[in-house]
Order: C-alpha cells, then sequence, then structure tokens
C-alpha cells in the first residue's frame, strides 16, 4: 500500500515506563525521536507491573487512566499483574492487557498508522481488528522470535499450540503495513517466511549517546556497593531463563583467587532471587546484587571496567543482538559477550569487546581475567565501541534511517541533550 498520509500514530506495547527495562527504554527512545523528526505519537500500554508482577504505587485498583510523559498522552488500561515461570499467569497478564487495549483502540481515537509492539504475540489481534474495522495500518514490530525462543527452551511444547501461535503470526506479518525487526538475521528469517523484503524495515536496539556517555566513576555507587578498589565487571539488565546466567556464577567461582574482582549484577526478573541463592549457597563473595534507576545508568557503567552479556547456546540466539550491549558501548565500556550471533560479530567486527563461546563459564572467566590485566587493551576496546555506537546506533541516526525506509521523509535538526533521567526519576516520584 501507499505510504499512510500524515496523522498522529499510536504506540501499542504492554510495557513502557516507568517500568525499567529494555523493551520500555527501547520504546520511549523511539517515542522521543519520533516527535522530534515531526510525527505526532500517542501511546496505549498497561498499567506499570514488570518486572515483578506487583502494580506500581500510583496506579493500583484503576481501570484506564490518562497521564503525559515526555510530553507525550498516555493511555493505560487493567492488566492482570504477574510474571514469572507459571504459563497461567503468564498468559492471564498477557490476555488481560489485549482485551482492555483491543476496547481502548477500537473506541478510541483512530490514528493514521498503528506501531504494535509484538510481544506478547496476541496484540497482533488488536492491529489486525483495527485494520479490519477501522482501516487502520500498522507496523507490526518484532523484536524477537517469541514462538521458536519458547520451543527451543521448552517454554511451550504443545504441538497443537506452537502451530496455533505460528499462524497466527503469519497472519499479522501479512497485514501488515510495515514489519518491523531488529537484526539482519530476522529479516532474512521473515523474508524465508514469504515476506516480500519490501515491506520489511530494520529497526535495531540502540543507546541515547548524549544521556549514556563515558563519565568518572561514581564516588556515590562506589560507596553503595562498596567497590572501591575492585575491578568491576557488570551485568545490567532483567534476569530471565534465556540469558543463562548461572554461566555467569559458575564464572565467579573460577575467580575467586582473584580479590581484586568483583562481579555486580543489576536488575530484576524472575532468575534473580534463584541466582542470589545460588551464589549464597556457594560463598561468592565476589558477587554484588544491586539496584539502580534508569536514570543512574550512565553513573552505573562509570563504575564497569567491563559489561558482561550471556545467553543460553540455543539456535535462535545466533540470530539476536542484545540490546544491552549498546548501553555498554556507548558509555565507553567494552562488552564480553558470551554468545553467537550478530551481536559477536559486531563486537568482533567494530573491535569494542570480546566473544567466548555460550554456557562456558570457564572460558567466560578467563576473558574476564585477561582484560583485568590489561588496562590498555580495555581502553582501546571502550574507544572503539564509543565511536561505533555514536556513528550507526545512536537513535537519532536510527530512527531517521528507519524513516526513510518506511518511506516518510524525517525532519528536526540534531537531537537536543536529552534529559530522560530528570523526567524518569519525576514519574517514578510521582
Amino acid at each position: 500500500m501507499d505510504t499512510p498520509g500524515a496523522g498522529r500514530w499510536l504506540v501499542l506495547t504492554q510495557y513502557y515506563p516507568p517500568e525499567i527495562g529494555a523493551p520500555q527504554i527501547r520504546l520511549r527512545s523511539l517515542v522521543t525521536e519520533l516527535r522530534r523528526h515531526g510525527v505526532e505519537v500517542d501511546v496505549l500500554t498497561g498499567m506499570p507491573n514488570y518486572p515483578a508482577g506487583r502494580v506500581y504505587p500510583g496506579y493500583e485498583g484503576r481501570w484506564r487512566m490518562r497521564e503525559v510523559l515526555d510530553g507525550v498522552s498516555i493511555r493505560r488500561t487493567w492488566t492482570y499483574p504477574a510474571t514469572g515461570k507459571s504459563a497461567r499467569a503468564r498468559l492471564a497478564n498477557y490476555f488481560s492487557f489485549t482485551f482492555s487495549a483491543m476496547f481502548e483502540a477500537l473506541t478510541g481515537p483512530r490514528p493514521a498508522v498503528m506501531f504494535v509492539e509484538s510481544q506478547p504475540l496476541s496484540l497482533g489481534l488488536c492491529a489486525v481488528l483495527m485494520k479490519w474495522l477501522r482501516g487502520v495500518p500498522y507496523i507490526y514490530n518484532v523484536p524477537d522470535l517469541q514462538i521458536d525462543v519458547a520451543r527451543q527452551l521448552g517454554f511451550i511444547e504443545n504441538r497443537w499450540f506452537l502451530r496455533l501461535a505460528l499462524g497466527l503470526e503469519n497472519l499479522f506479518l501479512r497485514h501488515s503495513w510495515k514489519v518491523s525487526t531488529v537484526t539482519d538475521r530476522f529479516v532474512e528469517h521473515f523474508e524465508s517466511r514469504g515476506i516480500p523484503r519490501r515491506q520489511i524495515t530494520f529497526l535495531p536496539n540502540g543507546a541515547d549517546t548524549v544521556f549514556l556517555r563515558p563519565q568518572p566513576p561514581s564516588s556515590l555507587l562506589l560507596d553503595r556497593w562498596k567497590l572501591h578498589g575492585k575491578t568491576t565487571f557488570a551485568y545490567v539488565g532483567t534476569h530471565a531463563y534465556y540469558h543463562g546466567l548461572d554461566t555467569l556464577i559458575d564464572a565467579a567461582s573460577y575467580l575467586q583467587d582473584r580479590p581484586d574482582i568483583a562481579i555486580l549484577m543489576v536488575g530484576d526478573g524472575p532468575e534473580r532471587e534463584r541466582l542470589r541463592r545460588l551464589a549464597t549457597t556457594r560463598g561468592l563473595n565476589n558477587v554484588v546484587f544491586g539496584e539502580s534507576p534508569y536514570d543512574e545508568m550512565a553513573q552505573l557503567y562509570s563504575l564497569a571496567f567491563a559489561s558482561v552479556a550471556t545467553l543460553r547456546d540455543v539456535p535462535v540466539a545466533k540470530g539476536m543482538r542484545l540490546s544491552k550491549i549498546f548501553p555498554a558501548l556507548s558509555c565507553g565500556v567494552p562488552v564480553i559477550y558470551a554468545g553467537y550471533g550478530e551481536a559477536a560479530e559486531l563486537l568482533e567486527a567494530e573491535r569494542c569487546g570480546i566473544v567466548v563461546r555460550p554456557e562456558n563459564a570457564e572460558a567466560l572467566a578467563a576473558a574476564m581475567r585477561q582484560l583485568a590485566d590489561d588496562p590498555d587493551r580495555r581502553n582501546r576496546l571502550g574507544v572503539s565501541g564509543r565511536a561505533f555506537v555514536e556513528r550507526d546506533y545512536s537513535w537519532s541516526t536510527i530512527v531517521g534511517r528507519w524513516l526513510r525506509e518506511v518511506g516518510i521523509e524525517p525532519r528536526g535538526g540534531p537531537a537536543p541533550v536529552a534529559d530522560l533521567a530528570r523526567e524518569q526519576a519525576r514519574v517514578e516520584s510521582t
């Protein structure tokens, strides 16, 4: 179809700030840049409850509400709060938002374009109904091959359910105006499923290079976690099963002879408490578990000698680019990556990280040990990483490039100095 005319876009997503996580940060950055490039945007999302599965203070007991964040109108609808490994609880969480959002979308103002975050898969039902009943073209954004992940990690074993999910996803893909996705291999994957290349667009993960930049180590955070004098390797992000973070705990066991090395694990998620218990049971005093809001992220990375990212050794991981590598690189912090695929290839090609085999704790520990003993190499990797992200993976560059691919000429001057930290603090206090 032709490029839709001017008008307001509606971003439909279950996850959005004040929740903290990779999708939330990515979508907030996308909305900010769309507005800067002349696209007016509203957001339809759920009551914040991720990742703990508890509705945030100030949002409890509400069926729907409106608020403004970053100058953007946010409509929120009821969501059954849940997280963890219980399939029933997760499905209740997904479908509760899907149906409440469907009602809100179908009865609310008609947008010119709908941008639909495909996680959970059921949100595609809202997209096709908006197209069929209200004539709204939609962009179907696929940041992860969630059906393949569920099958390969054993989350879903029922073959009938998997076939149904795949059939629904094919329906949502075919009826979209555009499909957007985050890696070159995902583009190839959707082509192999019969989606024309002209319909697929590239919208990768990136970083806010204005907010996330190199800075001196934060004495406040050094004091908080008692990391003075330590060579700190940081894992920052969701503690989920598919990350395979047991590998990092195992690596800490191999590094107990190095009192100068500490592993800092910051984030939340369904695996966090189990990993904390595992570290305690093993007596690993070189592992520190911390919490930190998004507004501290640049300060957080200021403590890191290097960042660590891990994935389980499953075929679908070979096409992934973990979003957590870009904030670290933007802060001038190299990445040690335990995994295969595009993220590994980017780090090696741009000389801004070290790659080891997934789920190999001994190799991961050896890489950390070697880098700790070679600060000059660490600094070279960090400088290369910062230059790489500034050049190709700042959000301003990504969204401008993507709009042209969609068929919309972006407008607007240089990116303004971001103040997401202050705004995040305001939202959390509210």
